[in-house]
């Protein structure tokens, strides 16, 4: 499938998806509990399965791509900017949130570790861009753990509470950035570096979307009520705004013109 069908297809599903999660949120989750509105229950259910939905079909339609990057994409000053900021997301996340309720010692002190760590990289990976700096291969690791650990503590903090559709786009959201993360990492690595650009494609736009859909209206939402929304922490939802920022450029980076051509694959 053609590269600008793609992007046309992602395009018009993630103002979609915006819109479909600003109508739950305005008029018919309850602020109060992050329940659906009885009356408007099923209306809610529907709205997050098309959600997904478009999300499966933007994926979908990536895993069909023609578009083959040839190299590594330049570290442009999009790119740097971006890392720079989502270290700073990351750092400001950890250490602004309590500990989370039902998370064991370990999960804590791993999810911290890895998120300085990621961090760490994270600028680094911003700094080629002005300077050249070599990263060692193995260490584009730590944002896959740090992502696993996100995983595993954000699981075991709802598992015990009744799930609501800020939970569900969370968690999906997270299990998207991590297998973005695990691709990304290859890609670093030297490893599927042939096929792995459909698997890079694919999870960085349905992660582009969910980021995108879960924290923006949150943060709107939060803007226009005074803060009256608080069922997922502001510094998540802008973690997450920042996360979908840096996948997007680096996909549209990565699989540009100058980078990447369309070819039968």
């Amino acid at each position: 499938m053609k590269y600008k069908k793609i992007l046309l297809f992602s395009g018009v599903a993630l103002p979609v998806c915006l819109g479909l999660r600003f109508l739950q949120l305005f008029y018919i989750i309850e602020a109060e509990t992050g329940f659906y509105k009885p009356e408007f229950k099923n209306f809610g259910s529907y709205i997050l399965i098309l959600i997904f939905g478009f999300v499966a079909a933007t994926v979908m339609f990536s895993m069909f791509t023609h578009r083959r990057p040839d190299k590594l994409p330049q570290i442009n000053l999009g790119l740097s900017l971006s890392s720079f900021l989502l270290a700073g997301a990351i750092v400001f996340e950890l250490f602004s949130q309590k500990v989370l309720f039902g998370n064991a010692v370990w999960q804590v002190v791993f999810l911290k570790l890895f998120g300085i760590l990621s961090a760490v990289w994270l600028v680094l990976f911003g700094l080629k861009g002005f300077f050249n700096i070599k990263i060692p291969v193995i260490t584009s690791a730590v944002l896959g753990i740090f992502y696993v650990m996100k995983i595993i503590c954000n699981f075991a903090s709802i598992s015990s509470l009744a799930l609501i559709s800020d939970n569900i786009l969370l968690i999906g959201s997270y299990c998207f950035i991590l297998l973005f993360m695990m691709n990304f990492g290859k890609l670093y690595s030297g490893l599927d570096f042939e096929r792995g650009f459909k698997k890079l494609m694919a999870t960085g736009f349905g992660s582009v979307i969910l980021c995108f859909t879960q924290s923006i209206p949150n943060i709107v939402y939060n803007l226009v009520s005074g803060g009256n929304y608080n069922h997922i922490a502001q510094a998540t939802n802008i973690n997450l705004l920042i996360t979908g920022i840096f996948i997007l450029v680096f996909v549209l980076s990565h699989f540009s013109h100058k980078n990447a051509c369309e070819r039968i694959v």
